[in-house]
């Protein structure tokens, strides 16, 4: 019997019912934001992936479906969307048009090479928005906003921003040195790839899953102590228009993401899900303004999130189950009370 491919799923019946109802929610939440849908191709050209979130990524050096195809050209299944949004977005000159800036929204299937586990397939659905165009830190705001409006809406309960910066080029770099000159004396205490990354992109360091736990790496120097005035002050009104917002956040300066590409805010967003243990991160994002520009576009900034409809899928499922055990168990108290009631009554 010929069978699916390790690390993706058939998805029917009851949860197929809840995909489609995630996916009508997003849809409803993204036209009240006035963000557009966008559709990109499943396969790109290597370079777009290999250039965008950079060489030293895990996705890149580990978990991209990279091929040949007939004509001998290099294409990889995209890993996540954001890629695929600003090639689309440079080749349609989409810069270019008048209303900007441009706000877009996807939902469609990625690709990752990794050991299927929990929540983590090979094949995955990822919901995304992007806002190309925009410097503004009430831009960061709203995306994180809307991520956080969705989760409420689809009834995700203690709902938690974490919150850090990068801060900008100046200040990325200057923390960048100081975390070589940190790890430098320590890096043979960490696992391969952690010292292969010290001098390409020590940032990664910290964001590596085998040496989570070492006292060294909870010890490192942290982004806020590296920002400058400009960086410091942008990320202040960050803060002050989720206030006002009222999205509660908590600053969180061990967030850096896993990919090259963002500097500024960087978030990540919790829920309290049983069944999630301590890996309860269901969606995240950043502002990524160089990455325009470097894929040869015109210089544009950039704000996007991402998340994956299979965790949310599992929250919903999670959650369900526990309403059913509650009303199984209120219903077995009501039929425990009844039949004691019952039972003095005919005693007396």
């Amino acid at each position: 019997m010929i069978q699916r491919q390790k690390g993706c799923n058939d998805i029917y019946g009851r949860e197929a019912k809840v995909w489609k109802y995630v996916d009508t929610v997003i849809d409803a939440l993204m036209e009240k934001y006035n963000y557009n849908y966008i559709r990109t191709p499943i396969f790109e050209a290597t370079e777009l992936f290999h250039r965008g979130m950079g060489e030293t990524t895990d996705v890149v050096t580990k978990e991209s479906y990279d091929f040949e195809d007939k004509g001998g050209r290099k294409i990889t299944l995209r890993p996540e969307g954001t890629a695929g949004v600003v090639r689309s977005f440079i080749e349609n000159k989409m810069y270019g048009d008048p209303n900007q800036p441009v706000k877009v929204y996807y939902n469609g299937t990625m690709y990752r090479y990794e050991r299927p586990q929990s929540g983590r397939d090979r094949e995955l659905t990822q919901f995304g928005m992007e806002i190309l165009g925009s410097d503004d830190p009430l831009s960061d705001a709203e995306i994180i906003s809307a991520a956080v409006n969705l989760y409420k809406m689809l009834g995700l309960k203690e709902i938690k921003v974490n919150l850090n910066t990068l801060g900008d080029n100046e200040s990325r770099n200057k923390y960048r040195e100081e975390l070589i000159k940190y790890f430098k004396p320590h890096i043979k205490d960490f696992c391969e790839d952690c010292r292969e990354r010290l001098e390409k992109n020590p940032l990664r360091i910290l964001d590596c899953k085998v040496d989570k736990d070492n006292e060294i790496l909870k010890n490192a120097p942290k982004t806020l102590d590296y920002l400058n005035d400009e960086s410091r002050d942008r990320f202040e009104k960050v803060q002050e228009y989720l206030d006002i917002m009222q999205i509660k956040y908590e600053i969180n300066p061990n967030i850096v993401r896993g990919l090259d590409y963002y500097n500024h805010t960087v978030f990540e967003i919790e829920a309290k899900v049983e069944g999630f243990g301590s890996n309860n991160v269901i969606g995240a994002g950043g502002r990524y303004n160089g990455l325009v520009n470097q894929l040869d576009g015109p210089e544009t900034p950039c704000v996007g999130f991402a998340s994956g409809i299979g965790r949310i899928v599992m929250a919903l499922d999670s959650i369900l189950n526990s309403r059913i055990k509650i009303s199984r168990f209120h219903c077995r108290n009501r039929i425990y009370r009844s039949w004691t009631k019952r039972s003095i009554q005919t005693s007396r």
